[in-house]
């Protein structure tokens, strides 16, 4: 991923192919799929033997880099919306079961209280985002990928389809953007990622505009990331990144799957306040 993989990721972001409707024009249809009507891996499906080839044949020094935060109780959560989030994880302070057999072993367990989605690094599954097709209040009406409805996938207790464990391995050729670094400073809240400022960020790092591949990943750093834990407040109010016409051209070149150092994938709050997080549904 080259050398400037020094990057926190706080979001990834698996690609919906669905078009962005807006308030004048109602969604159309997104499904079937390019690969049939019972696909849940949707983008994932372009990773086969020879992506994988290729992703190995780039590695030269066989250095392993952390691109995750550690999920803590201080780490900044979600807060956008009215139920601020909570996170605690505990573990007793005597141990938790034992001593068990002759050789007498004990051990530990972990008490974890609040939400898990959202907070820390994150990794978004189909089932994370859908969209509206009629009435809102009709679970029929809210739709995932490949046209499946809440109500025939949404249960109290999760999904019965496109949840996290249909997610493959993922072994491929990643590109890191250093968005930040072409722009010589942290972006600013709601700042938007044109396609632009993609091609400029990557012939600065001396990748060409083409090298972009199917079945590659997508990774950009808006300095976002810096505010971690240093300003948890600034960091969760709101959020830079891609423009709709950037998430369009990434849908274009097929990668996989987009991440950001930041809790977002576009830019929050973004420059049309009829709509809210569009890339989310691509």
């Amino acid at each position: 991923m080259g050398r400037y993989c020094r990057v926190i990721i706080a979001t990834a972001c698996l690609l919906f192919l669905q078009p962005v409707a807006t308030a004048a024009e109602p969604p159309q249809p997104w499904w079937p799929s390019p690969w049939g009507a019972q696909d849940q891996l949707g983008a994932l499906n372009r990773l086969g033997p020879d992506k994988v080839l290729q992703a190995a044949q780039l590695i030269t020094e066989g250095k392993i880099y952390d691109m995750a935060h550690v999920f803590e109780e201080e780490m900044p959560l979600f807060e956008l919306t009215p139920q601020h989030r909570k996170y605690t994880l505990t573990v007793p302070g005597a141990p938790s079961w034992g001593p068990m057999g002759d050789n007498r072993l004990i051990w530990n367990e972990d008490y974890i209280a609040g939400h898990l989605t959202q907070d820390g690094t994150q990794f978004d599954s189909l089932s994370h985002m859908a969209t509206v097709v009629g009435d809102p209040k009709n679970l029929s009406d809210i739709r995932y990928y490949n046209g499946l409805s809440h109500a025939e996938i949404g249960t109290g207790r999760g999904f019965s389809k496109l949840g996290v464990e249909q997610v493959t391995p993922i072994f491929t050729r990643g590109l890191l953007i250093d968005i930040a670094g072409y722009k010589g400073r942290i972006m600013e809240c709601g700042e938007e990622i044109s396609v632009a400022d993609i091609q400029a960020a990557m012939k600065r790092q001396g990748i060409e505009a083409t090298a972009l591949q199917p079945g590659d990943a997508f990774f950009y750093y808006t300095g976002w990331g810096s505010l971690w834990n240093t300003d948890n407040e600034e960091f969760n109010r709101c959020a830079p990144g891609l423009s709709v016409a950037a998430g369009d051209w990434l849908v274009e070149q097929k990668v996989v799957l987009v991440g950001s150092d930041n809790w977002a994938v576009e830019a929050i709050p973004g420059p049309d306040p009829k709509l809210f997080a569009p890339n989310h549904q691509k």
